[in-house]
């Protein structure tokens, strides 16, 4: 009988991160026959007749995906236009050699970091500088620590475009990610061939896009054109796989066994915390530090993931700052301030090295709208003095 060490180290190599990929697709298509539809999945992405081995495997992906089957109609009014641009094309398998290519970014087996040799491309000091202001501000880069965010400064290209220019083409095959330094470029998405493209969204200085291709070894999921004179720095798919790609698989599979243990968000299921794992960022205080002060304004949720603090009110102008609550790891707060819309209702102070996680206004809102009411009514101990 296989032990469950056994059955985590299988789930690692053969399941998790086909079932990440697949699950973002059937969420977009939302098919009818989820069973049906994963089968030619895999043949279309593939090009592979199943055995009978890959068959049980089927079985084993079956079981996990029924935890995702409640989920995937949902929808809120707090859904980005971004989440338009996540409707991908199935991956092109015309030729050995890309079936070859998606099995090797799939399952890793090629790609192995120690052996990987990235690109540098002389830049001036004031360049580099340039890039890492732009990184440190994309999401998709804030796992990386200072050396592979060095590695991504050397191997970017810079590019330019006149207005008009087509950066990326819908439909077409990607190997470049885009982060944008200066201009504007606008995001339309053809959905029915008969149809206009539909514009989505705009991008600005510091956003990224191009990377769901480099992602899911994909056709470019929309066109990209640019608004007026626009600078972009590059960044090649053999350089975002080993580094951004890597880093990021990391940072979930970290994130998402702690979220595991967050008592509130127990009702949520696995696609959401890996949704919520994914803009997640970490930030740490000394002993006695301030996390936040009651009435700043504040745009940040905090879940402690290791260490101890308080929460701090002066419930009346004048009076002492009485202690209203402590808090250990899996414990949250910052939420109040996001909810209503208000300054903050307590401080908070950290008692040990405290590590928390964080995220911004727009992801909280985004990401934890199906909770505002278990929140509000937590939310009861900053207003209740003591007695």
């Amino acid at each position: 009988m296989s032990s469950g060490k056994d059955h985590k180290a299988y789930m690692k190599t053969h399941v998790d991160d086909f079932l990440n990929q697949f699950t973002t697709k059937a969420l977009s298509d939302k098919p009818s026959n989820l069973h049906d539809y994963m089968l030619d999945y895999i043949k279309q992405q593939l090009g592979l007749k199943l055995s009978e081995s890959e068959h049980e495997e089927l079985l084993t992906l079956r079981k996990y995906l029924k935890n995702h089957e409640k989920g995937k109609g949902s929808s809120s009014e707090s859904q980005s236009e971004d989440d338009e641009v996540d409707d991908l094309p199935m991956a092109k398998n015309s030729t050995n050699k890309s079936r070859t290519s998606v099995s090797a970014e799939v399952f890793g087996e090629w790609n192995k970091k120690e052996d990987f040799k990235p690109r540098i491309i002389q830049k001036t000091q004031e360049q580099k500088a340039k890039i890492h202001a732009r990184l440190i501000k994309s999401f998709m880069f804030t796992s990386l620590d200072e050396k592979d965010q060095e590695i991504i400064v050397n191997a970017m290209e810079e590019k330019n475009f006149t207005q008009g220019s087509v950066v990326i083409q819908q439909g077409e095959e990607g190997n470049e990610l885009f982060v944008v330094e200066s201009g504007k470029l606008e995001c339309k998405k053809t959905f029915n061939q008969q149809d206009e493209p539909k514009f989505l969204k705009f991008y600005q200085p510091g956003e990224a896009f191009g990377e769901l291709a480099l992602l899911y070894n994909a056709p470019r999921a929309a066109t990209i054109k640019a608004v007026n004179e626009s600078k972009c720095w590059c960044l090649d798919r053999e350089t975002f796989n080993h580094i951004v790609k890597d880093s990021a698989a990391k940072k979930r599979e970290r994130y998402e066994k702690f979220l595991e243990g967050v008592e509130v968000l127990k009702s949520i299921d696995s696609y959401e915390k890996m949704q919520i794992a994914d803009v997640l960022k970490s930030i740490s205080f000394a002993p006695g530090e301030y996390v936040i002060r009651q009435g700043d304004w504040g745009d940040v949720f905090y879940i402690v993931e290791e260490g101890t603090a308080v929460a701090k009110k002066i419930f009346f102008t004048g009076g002492p700052e009485v202690e209203v609550k402590q808090y250990g790891p899996g414990d949250y707060f910052g939420e109040l301030s996001l909810l209503k819309g208000e300054p903050r209702a307590a401080s908070i102070v950290a008692t040990s090295m405290l590590k928390c996680v964080s995220m911004n206004r727009k992801a909280f809102k985004r990401m934890l709208g199906p909770l505002d009411e278990i929140l509000r009514r937590n939310a009861v101990k900053y207003t209740t003095a003591p007695n």
